[in-house]
């Protein structure tokens, strides 16, 4: 393979470092990308090399898998990401960069294409000492590694201009310096980078569609529980699939505890979906008018009350005086979880103080209608103490006209077709239904016994849906009410009771969060994704006559004494016909999810943090020593060339393979003269071992080649002449063994 050959399959250096730091800006590691671009670049101010070969090549890739499992253990561990696959990718420049140093730093700047595999490898070696011919492929690394880095940069900020921008640039100067094509055919240059510029953007365009696919096929079930709108299946065909993952644990001691934990609560529905919009009064913390603006948007979230423990970990509280509370005078359970920024806690409904969490830059906040979301947490695992009993605080009583809305198009479907299909003018509303069932003036109490009664008797459970919902959301649950097969989830049914309920004059709200069917032998509820469900909170309590709002000049409905209950309208038995069974695989990755949030909680512990990244630093150091330590003794620097006396050519004094015999022959041939050269002198190992004289003799025409040959060896003579001296060194060693 000529020098010209090489040369034009090798990236310019400085190319390439600016490429790894345009990695280190976009993915916000630019120190990293400097030292990454100083090390590839530094080629040119420094003489010093490395005779690797092909067994020094396969240990710069062996030192590749080693940091590229580390890194992908680390990163399982840390749990931050939904998709392992992107943050192995995103760090590829860094663990790779091994064998881009071996190549850069070697005298012969190639390596064997089969490096990358064990299975070729073994091959060529079983081949060479059976005398077969062996003629491996070599190749230089640098335009994958270019390639590589630029992929790593894209999985950041794909969907940025600036990163599209770069891409090109460096895309479109890999091209001129790669292309053969000459300055006399810039027609064919200029399409060659038309063709780059449409696929960066393409490739552009694809990774982020393909990040976007990967989110949302192996991401957890954040984005479905949100705390200012409800994502249902309500009004969709086909089957509806729920995980059999693992999302929280909950140790409760007292096996009556409560079975249902909600995470979030909505108020207002319409075309299949719920909202929540604030409730007016809410006003926690006396702020007033800051209070009063909070209510024009959606989101009127309120910190808790939050003091410091001197471990570090930080209690939130509903009322201040609840900190100084005999913890003996409430319930405890321990929640285990993943969580994220924003993440609604599930909780029982009665919760008054939540303990044990982490949380620097953000803390714990609740909304008018008693959801708990946990803001910025420091870690994605936490595990918290949640204490409840008693009457629920932060509940803001019913809203006269949030909490008794129903739809115009539910409430009497005929009036409503713009449209629509037939079908939608038959429909009964949630009017009809409610005078059928003759809701209207029953108590709270007497109203939810009659609903539930109603659906055991006459509806069915399924999470299957063929045919119907012919009008689309508008009137999806006028449908199910209304239809003959009057089948349905649990959205569909803690929906209705909402709307039946509200239709007779009962404040009614909906809310999601998990049943506890599962226990574990250890006496842990086991909250998956199939157990996630949805009911009703009801008011129970009695109404107080209108009162005129001086601000809006409206009269509204002021409730009284009372308090927010639980109602599950859903046919018991709903768990078995989704299917409670779990695989034996989910149960092994159960344990083994276990398994890792309790080591990522042990290891985020007060004084385990320091503790782990003391030990973390040390292995680095003596892998990095290590490293330095063999690379120093095995260095070589380049002669330069000093004139017409300088030798053939003005070559390089080089050292081979065979000085690493050097200090073995010692034993048997002591020091060597300096009258002597230092092939004469190990060519006496042959007088003392006479086993080792053929391979010496081969070893030592090798040298002689590589050293003062103006052409120096193939390729496949450097890989046979490399381990036809580790057999030397090996069989020098063994003797002396014997010997001893």
């Amino acid at each position: 393979m000529s020098s010209s050959r090489r040369q034009l399959l090798a990236p310019p250096r400085l190319l390439v470092g600016v490429t790894l730091l345009f990695w280190g800006g976009v993915t916000g590691h630019p120190v990293v990308g400097l030292v990454c671009a100083l090390l590839v670049v530094a080629r040119s101010w420094t003489d010093l090399r490395w005779n690797f070969g092909e067994r020094g090549f396969v240990r710069a890739w062996a030192l590749t898998v080693l940091l590229a499992t580390l890194s992908l253990a680390w990163f399982w561990l840390q749990g931050n990401s939904d998709i392992l696959l992107f943050d192995l990718l995103v760090w590829m420049p860094v663990y790779l960069l091994p064998v881009m140093l071996a190549q850069t730093y070697a005298i012969l700047p190639i390596m064997p294409l089969n490096t990358f595999s064990f299975i070729a490898r073994r091959k060529m070696l079983v081949d060479r000492a059976a005398g077969r011919a062996v003629n491996p492929v070599w190749f230089d690394v640098g335009y994958p590694y270019l390639c590589l880095v630029l992929v790593a940069s894209a999985l950041s900020r794909i969907n940025e201009f600036a990163y599209f921008v770069g891409l090109i640039i460096l895309a479109s100067s890999a091209l001129v310096v790669a292309s053969p094509l000459s300055r006399k055919r810039p027609v064919s240059m200029a399409v060659g980078l038309l063709l780059v510029v449409i696929l960066s953007g393409g490739g552009s365009v694809g990774l982020f569609a393909l990040s976007n696919s990967l989110t949302g096929i192996f991401a957890p079930r954040s984005g479905v529980t949100m705390g200012n709108r409800a994502q249902t299946a309500i009004g969709q065909l086909g089957r509806i699939k729920q995980s059999k993952r693992l999302y929280w644990r909950i140790n409760d001691p007292e096996p009556a505890g409560p079975r249902l934990f909600r995470e979030a609560v909505y108020n207002r529905y319409g075309a299949g979906q719920w909202w929540h919009k604030p409730v007016e009064g809410f006003d926690p913390k006396g702020e007033g008018d800051k209070a009063s603006e909070m209510f024009k948007r959606e989101d009127d979230y309120e910190p808790m009350w939050d003091r410091e423990l001197l471990n570090g970990e930080r209690q939130f509280a509903f009322e201040p005086d609840e900190f100084d509370r005999d913890p003996r005078a409430r319930r405890r359970l321990r929640v285990i979880g993943k969580v994220r920024t924003t993440t609604p806690l599930p909780l029982p409904d009665s919760t008054q103080r939540i303990s044990g969490l982490r949380v620097t830059d953000g803390g714990v906040d609740y909304n008018s209608l008693g959801t708990v979301r946990l803001e910025n947490p420091d870690h994605n695992v936490v595990s918290f103490e949640v204490f409840f009993g008693g009457r629920a605080l932060y509940e803001q009583a019913p809203d006269s006209e949030l909490d008794l809305q129903v739809p115009s198009a539910e409430h009497d479907p005929s009036k409503h077709e713009k449209g629509d299909s037939a079908p939608a003018r038959n429909l009964k509303g949630i009017e009809a239904v409610c005078e059928d069932l003759e809701l209207e003036g029953l108590s709270a109490q007497e109203a939810t016994v009659k609903i539930k009664s109603w659906f055991i008797g006459e509806f069915t459970y399924s999470m299957y849906f063929s045919h119907g919902h012919k009008t689309g959301h508008r009137y999806a649950i006028s449908e199910f009410l209304d239809e003959d097969d009057r089948s349905g989830h649990c959205e569909y049914f803690a929906t209705a009771a909402a709307l039946l309920l509200r239709e007779a004059g009962i404040p009614a709200r909906y809310c999601v969060g998990f049943s506890a069917q599962e226990r574990s032998k250890s006496g842990e509820w086991l909250l998956r994704g199939s157990h996630a469900h949805s009911w009703c909170r009801v008011w129970v309590g009695e109404e107080s006559p209108p009162k005129l709002n001086p601000i809006t000049g409206e009269r509204r409905r002021i409730w009284g004494e009372g308090k927010w209950v639980d109602f599950d309208p859903t046919p018991p038995g709903w768990l078995a016909i989704e299917g409670s069974g779990v695989p034996w695989d989910r149960k092994f990755l159960d344990w083994w999810q276990r398994k890792r949030e309790d080591f990522l909680l042990w290891r985020t512990a007060s004084g385990n943090t320091e503790f782990v990244n003391r030990v973390m630093a040390i292995v680095a150091l003596l892998l990095l020593g290590y490293v330095s330590f063999r690379l120093w003794q095995s260095r070589t620097r380049r002669r330069r060339s000093r004139g017409r006396g300088a030798g053939f050519g003005g070559s390089d004094a080089i050292v081979t393979p065979l000085h690493g015999l050097a200090k073995p022959a010692e034993h048997w041939l002591g020091s060597r003269l300096e009258s002597q050269t230092f092939t004469e002198w190990i060519l006496g190992l042959g007088e003392c071992l006479p086993a080792t004289e053929s391979a010496l003799q081969r070893a030592v025409s090798f040298h002689w080649k590589a050293r003062f040959d103006p052409i120096g060896l193939d390729p496949g003579e450097e890989g046979e002449f490399e381990e036809l001296c580790g057999e030397l060194t090996a069989r020098l060693k063994e003797v002396r063994r014997s010997e001893g």
